[in-house]
């Protein structure tokens, strides 16, 4: 099985994005040999932007939604961006390799959406990083990510084996993390853990992470076997 994810600008609005890819959009993706399906959509900006601005950086206001799909093959891609371009956004997709140093047990009904909030970020490898420094700093960061976040509810951790459109940002990873409640992710108390924690991680971010290319925000969640 291989792991797909593709990235939906905001030429449609998040309603409207909402609606398609939970109803046809999902029935699309499946007829075309798709499962485990992961919806994240960008409709909660207003309720983060308020409390807490400095949980979205970036582009952020060019990223509506991100799908993560497996499939048997990455011979389906087409077939997926077939159902996806419906929508009228512009689509990167990307074939990557999945981690999950934090998994969860569903609590809630398939199709419903996720309690709390998951946090979205992309971002490339800094140039001056060889790919060994950059898998293992991003590795020890991970180790690092628990204390920094210890209300985080789940970690998946997604790395890029390649791009499978054209003119695509040219992302090394794709991480969601995601917290119970909006309070856990827009409260400073309650998101970061130990000061001196948070001080290594800014320390540690230029060994893994672009900051010219990197983007994160809030999404709703939504997920379909």
């Amino acid at each position: 099985m291989e792991k797909l994810i593709y990235l939906l600008d905001r030429a449609a609005t998040p309603g409207t994005l909402k609606h398609f890819l939970l109803n046809d959009g999902l029935e699309g993706l499946r007829g075309a040999q798709a499962s485990e399906i992961t919806i994240n959509i960008a409709n909660i900006d207003s309720d983060v932007a308020d409390v807490a601005p400095q949980r979205i950086a970036g582009p952020w206001s060019d990223l509506g939604a991100a799908v993560s799909l497996w499939t048997a093959t990455v011979d389906r891609h087409k077939d997926f961006l077939r159902v996806l371009a419906q929508t009228g956004c512009t689509i990167h997709g990307y074939l990557v390799t999945e981690s999950v140093p934090q998994p969860c047990i569903d609590s809630w009904a398939e199709g419903e959406r996720r309690p709390g909030v998951t946090q979205f970020t992309a971002h490339g490898k800094p140039d001056a990083v060889s790919e060994a420094d950059f898998y293992r700093n991003w590795a020890e960061h991970t180790e690092l990510s628990f204390k920094l976040h210890p209300d985080r509810w789940s970690y998946v951790r997604n790395a890029v084996a390649r791009p499978l459109t054209e003119n695509s940002p040219p992302y090394r990873a794709l991480v969601l993390e995601h917290f119970r409640t909006l309070e856990d992710f827009t409260d400073e108390d309650r998101y970061f853990g130990d000061p001196a924690i948070v001080q290594q991680m800014y320390e540690e971010l230029p060994g893994f992470c672009d900051f010219n290319t990197m983007v994160t925000g809030p999404m709703s969640e939504y997920y379909f076997r």
